[in-house]
């Protein structure tokens, strides 16, 4: 639709379609929007959970309701971080590379420029 409006003026039809359309995206990124602050607050509650249960541990022995607390949540955040960093790698270095960079080199600009 928007190649159609830079072609020339769009008949009413056209015009009220691409106004839908739009509005459609706009909800959808919102709903996303939505979703990424849930998930991200989620992972926020758990790691300050782990948090209190590390600080209660050094002040004395946990419930058994505690322990296992905290011994479900820590695999979960362990598996979490490992998968963020396996991401973070991989963004990096693109895709079926892994592994770390070159010391220095934790940037493709600074890549790019290391021979200037």
């Amino acid at each position: 639709m928007e190649a159609l409006k830079e072609q020339g003026p769009l008949t009413e039809e056209q015009d009220a379609e691409l106004a839908e359309l739009r509005t459609k995206v706009a909800q959808q990124k919102q709903k996303q929007k939505e979703r990424d602050a849930k998930y991200h607050q989620a992972r926020k509650a758990t790691a300050a959970r782990i948090a209190e249960l590390e600080a209660l541990a050094e002040q004395g022995p946990l419930t058994e309701e505690q322990e296992a607390e905290l011994a479900e949540l820590q695999p979960k955040a362990q598996q979490k971080a490992q998968q963020k960093q396996k991401k973070m790698t991989i963004t990096r270095r693109g895709p079926g590379r892994e592994g770390p960079l070159q010391p220095g080199l934790w940037s493709w600009r600074r890549w790019r420029s290391r021979g200037r």
